[in-house]
């Protein structure tokens, strides 16, 4: 078997570990946006030293770490002024759309706040930019200096801090970019894509990596010939696979499995065997494939877990109500989920008495499901105070208000009754309004919030209330739509493209807010999302398993083990392969705060890598594994498994006789032609490594291939 490649190449967002191992996204890509050019920083004639400045006494470098103010009490951090070519901001945008980022000798990386952006008088076609020098850079001498625009990286250039000085060498190839002689004419401003004609192969594979669960060849040249916006048209009215339903069963299992039963009746009664399945089977196969990626984003934002509802027939509505919400408005999700008996067990809203009020779900659907911790601005920033700190969204007296509007709430009765058998489907009622509290509450307080409800109002008016309140907090729209661009495009968003989500949420067009449809739209047409290739080495998102396995199986066109069929979907649990072992065990999330936490920062890094969190070098290595055993056997049929699954390589087989061809190949259908030349050769010397004498050559060649670049960094690492 070759040596694993996966985690190697030139780019940072994946520099990952348990145990400390620096690991790389992928290659410097030369390729840019097809709307966003490659910003150019200025430099001087003969060095990629920038021209750049202390902004207040515009000296030049070595920058100190802080500057004295003329402003009592003011930020002390340096500002440091540069300029640059080529700076394509769409209509509106600013400073927000702007990241940077220094890397210093010792290879620490320090992430920049840029501040400002503004075209130099009389020289409009370049623009100057300060950017403030981070809290934890100190005197490290010469730093590396990059800027990023809608995912589109700059030259890396020199400016020192502190002293003048340092062992780190400029990028290979880099060269000065000194100012033209001749001042260019003003950078026109840039229309935005509607996306309603025909698409390129490159970012059609990658609108498909963001809107579905994974690209097949036939989907590629089907969209590219449509159009996203029409294929986005197209989601939304089509019919939903879905969950369809399952008839309850006994909460004692004794009951509803007694001595005699079928030997698979706990199996499809008892555990979420028939959930998972159907799962992966909607993932390889479902024609709604936009609604159910949408609708695993939430149910990973709006945590049931199966570890604790573990009967698929309790489970089912809780998935039910995220998918039929997914293209619905958010506010109606929420009233559906909070009456969603699944999630009045695991946040004990059910049964949950005025006399003792328990505070879980009032806690989680604040901190978790809607506003968060802390108040923000509407690009997802924090809100700071006067010195400098996070004010918070709510307090402990706002959670046991919130507590006491759930009160009341309990399991509606099941008709016809079946003894020892809960109603999980119907949403949750109040059989008896004394059960309420009908004392007066305070809600979350913000500007135009009604925040007060009187006393005495019934159980409905004030759970209505209560979530108009939440709902209408300025805090939910980049709350939840930075969570949607994290876990759809890239996990390190721009302010701007935060708040251009978020304005979507806020309103649709039509005075609508919260409208999901236009969400979704907004995020995935972003041009920040779109593009043949992204070069900003912090851009993209890990592939969690359940998007590395989907993706794997679309690609080569999942058949069942003796590819006379389609796979059975048993993937998630049950399997030959270990699926669990990659620390993802689908429906049953370790606890609400998802299978991995929203707000993870990848070890070591400036940067947010929520899927990092469940990645180590035991789970690096378990990816490996379940790749080079679903390429070289698949999962092999049992009782459990009728049909098994396995890939489908003959398409590439054909092509093992040109090396080159091949590799080219799986550029194109897995990596939207990005792969670096590093990742090229190492395949083609793979492929040549195996004589075509060798028994079955040509499927050797193509499988090694294909798990080459399955298992490498640019394809772990969706861009």
């Amino acid at each position: 078997m070759m040596e694993n490649i996966s985690y190697r190449g030139g780019a940072r967002l994946l520099r990952l570990s348990a145990l400390c191992a620096v690991v790389l996204l992928c290659g410097l890509w030369q390729v840019a946006s097809a709307q966003t050019r490659q910003p150019v920083i200025i430099t001087d004639a003969n060095s990629t030293r920038a021209i750049a400045l202390e902004s207040l006494s515009r000296m030049r470098d070595p920058f100190p770490v802080t500057t004295v103010s003329f402003v009592a009490g003011a930020d002390t951090r340096t500002r440091v002024l540069f300029f640059v070519l080529n700076l394509d901001l769409l209509p509106g945008e600013g400073a927000n759309a702007l990241t940077a980022d220094g890397e210093d000798s010792n290879h620490k990386f320090y992430k920049f706040k840029v501040e400002d952006v503004q075209p130099v008088p009389g020289f409009e076609g370049l623009q100057q930019v300060v950017i403030r020098l981070s809290d934890d850079i100190g005197d490290v001498g010469d730093i590396l200096l990059r800027l990023n625009l809608h995912g589109v990286a700059s030259n890396r250039v020199r400016i020192s801090v502190g002293h003048i000085g340092g062992t780190i060498q400029d990028d290979a190839g880099s060269v000065p970019s000194p100012a033209p002689q001749t001042p260019p004419a003003p950078t026109p401003t840039p229309t935005p894509n509607p996306y309603t004609g025909a698409a390129t192969d490159a970012d059609t594979v990658r609108f498909l990596e963001q809107a579905s669960w994974g690209p097949t060849p036939a989907e590629v040249t089907r969209v590219k010939a449509v159009g996203f916006n029409a294929w986005l048209n197209e989601q939304f009215n089509a019919a939903q696979t879905g969950y369809p339903n399952i008839a309850l069963v006994p909460a004692d299992n004794s009951v509803g499995c007694p001595t005699g039963s079928a030997a698979t009746c706990l199996r499809d009664n008892y555990t979420l065997y028939p959930l998972q399945k159907q799962f992966f089977t909607n993932a390889l196969y479902g024609q709604d494939q936009l609604r159910q990626r949408i609708a695993f984003a939430l149910h990973k934002i709006i945590v049931v877990s199966g570890a604790d509802v573990n009967i698929p027939s309790y489970y089912n509505p809780y998935l039910q109500a995220i998918n039929n919400n997914a293209f619905g408005n958010f506010r109606q999700l929420l009233n559906d989920i909070t009456l969603n008996p699944a999630m009045g067990v695991y946040l004990d809203m059910a049964g949950n008495t005025k006399a003792q009020p328990n505070e879980n779900y009032a806690r989680e659907v604040m901190q978790l499901f809607s506003v968060g911790l802390n108040q923000l601005n509407q690009d997802g920033t924090p809100v700071l105070d006067a010195q400098g700190n996070l004010v918070p969204t709510y307090d402990q007296a706002t959670i046991t208000n919130f507590a006491r509007v759930f009160t009341g709430w309990n399991f509606a009765p099941l008709s016809p009754p079946q003894a020892g058998v809960p109603n999980f489907i119907s949403p949750m009622i109040v059989a008896n309004e004394n059960n309420h509290d009908k004392n007066p509450k305070v809600l979350l307080q913000y500007a135009g919030a009604v925040s007060g409800l009187p006393a005495n109002q019934t159980s409905a008016q004030d759970l209505n209330n209560a979530l108009d309140n939440i709902f209408n907090h300025p805090n939910v729209g980049p709350f939840i739509g930075k969570q949607l661009i994290q876990q759809l495009v890239t996990s390190n968003p721009s302010p701007a493209y935060v708040a251009r989500v978020a304005a979507a949420f806020n309103n649709n067009g039509q005075g609508v807010r919260g409208d999901m449809r236009a969400v979704i739209r907004a995020i995935l047409l972003d041009p920040e999302a779109r593009g043949d290739a992204k070069t900003d080495p912090d851009y993209g998102r890990l592939r969690e398993p359940v998007h590395f396995v989907s993706n794997m199986l679309r690609a080569f066109n999942a058949k069942s083990f003796d590819k006379t069929t389609t796979s059975d979907g048993v993937i998630a649990s049950r399997d030959n392969l270990g699926f669990t072992t990659m620390d993802q065990d689908l429906f049953r999330p370790a606890t609400v705060f998802s299978y991995f936490p929203a707000d993870y920062n990848v070890p070591q890094s400036p940067l947010e890598g929520p899927e990092f969190g469940i990645l180590s070098a035991t789970t690096d290595l378990k990816r490996a594994n379940y790749a080079n055993g679903m390429i070289y056997t698949g999962i092999t049929v049992n009782p459990d498994r009728p049909n098994g699954t396995s890939l489908d390589v003959a398409a590439v087989q054909a092509l093992a006789d040109n090396p080159a061809q091949l590799a080219d190949t799986l550029n194109a259908q897995l990596l939207h032609g990005t792969m670096s030349a590093s990742v090229r050769a190492s395949v083609i010397t793979a492929i040549n490594a195996i004589p075509t004498s060798t028994s079955q050559y040509q499927l050797k060649r193509a499988q090694t291939a294909v798990y080459l670049v399955l298992t490498s960094a640019q394809y772990q690492v969706e861009r």
